[in-house]
């Protein structure tokens, strides 16, 4: 690549970077997005449900929509089954990821694959690519890289408190048409889920390894319980999902930005971050581009922005979280599940 100056780099190209490029470009920006993997969007970690909403900010092209959803429907342990609208869809997510980049791509964002962040000296970053090191410049990092992130790492902000999610991509057997989350004491601190996606679902779990979960004993628990209904495995992910709240995100110093899983975006207690990935990252990417042309409260406007828009969402999720957790083997279940979970009234009743 050789020595490079950019206004802003942006490290990872997942919804919350991509979503920065575009809006960084689209201001003026002379933007570079890199990204480690070497296919935008593979291998997918993620459910893969949004929010019907989600569509009037962000373009979804047709093909990266697998099947529409209308309800939530959740079993719990007593079995009780409590059904909440929740429209929206399940993703292609892969194709999503790819249909952004493209969109950030044609509005004139550099992108380099396989090309991951290394460390930082002032304005100087390293990055590692397909032909060794090479030596960039620019004004603004935003840092977009997922759950453990190397530039939250050169701010001192990182994710602490994650749960471990693992999923089978699997064929099924008949016909599915809403989202499935199921609770027991087999998913301590966290839940499994069937999510349809035609043919297909996404059947996974997430755990809290520290209330004694084993994800892989869990999500072959989980399986044997929906056995009838679910064929082959055609995929298979495994990830970290930070739920220790959202992290302070900037430095104006250092002149970074954090956002989307990297910024803890996520929320603590569903683990669902794509909303907040796209809509956080396109005012990342507004504020870089402001940052890079001299604008020195721009970093602080993009926390109040952010704050704004979800602060108190992520907020009371994080206080669940950890509530959940700490009365996960004292309390009676069921009065704590409806205290914590987003389906039931209780979560909104007590801070």
């Amino acid at each position: 690549m050789g020595s490079s100056s950019f206004d802003v780099l942006i490290v990872g190209a997942g919804p919350a970077g991509s979503s920065a490029a575009l809006a960084a470009a689209k201001a003026g920006a002379h933007v570079l997005m890199i990204e480690k993997r070497r296919q935008i969007g593979k291998p997918v970690q993620c459910a893969e449900y949004i929010p019907r909403l989600l569509k009037h900010t962000v373009k979804i092209p047709p093909e990266a929509i697998a099947q529409k959803i209308q309800e939530m429907i959740t079993f719990m342990p007593n079995g009780e089954v409590i059904r909440k609208r929740a429209p929206g869809f399940i993703l292609n997510r892969a194709k999503f990821d790819q249909a952004l980049a493209q969109e950030a791509s044609e509005a004139g964002t550099k992108i380099l694959t396989r090309t991951k962040a290394v460390y930082k000296e002032g304005k100087k970053i390293t990055v590692l690519g397909p032909s060794g090191e090479d030596q960039i410049e620019a004004s603004v990092i935003i840092g977009a890289d997922g759950p453990d992130s190397t530039v939250g790492s050169w701010i001192g902000q990182k994710n602490r408190k994650f749960i471990f999610g693992i999923q089978h991509t699997v064929v099924l057997k008949e016909s599915v048409q809403d989202t499935e989350i199921y609770f027991g004491k087999e998913y301590p601190g966290g839940y499994a889920w069937l999510f349809p996606k035609g043919e297909m679902a996404n059947v996974g779990v997430g755990i809290q390894r520290k209330l004694g979960g084993v994800a892989k004993l869990a999500l072959k628990s989980f399986k044997k319980r929906i056995r009838h209904r679910i064929g082959e495995v055609v995929d298979v992910t495994a990830g970290l999902i930070p739920v220790g709240g959202p992290l302070r995100s900037i430095d104006e110093k250092d002149r970074i930005i954090l956002v989307g899983d990297a910024a803890g975006h996520t929320h603590a207690i569903t683990g669902g971050g794509i909303p907040q990935a796209v809509i956080c990252g396109t005012m990342a990417g507004r504020a870089a581009a402001a940052g890079a042309d001299g604008d020195k409260l721009t970093f602080q406007n993009y926390f109040h922005q952010w704050r704004s828009a979800y602060g108190p969402m992520m907020d009371k999720a994080a206080i669940k979280r950890k509530k959940m957790e700490a009365e996960w083997h004292e309390k009676d279940r069921m009065e704590l599940l409806k205290s914590c979970w987003v389906a039931c009234k209780e979560y909104y009743n007590d801070a």
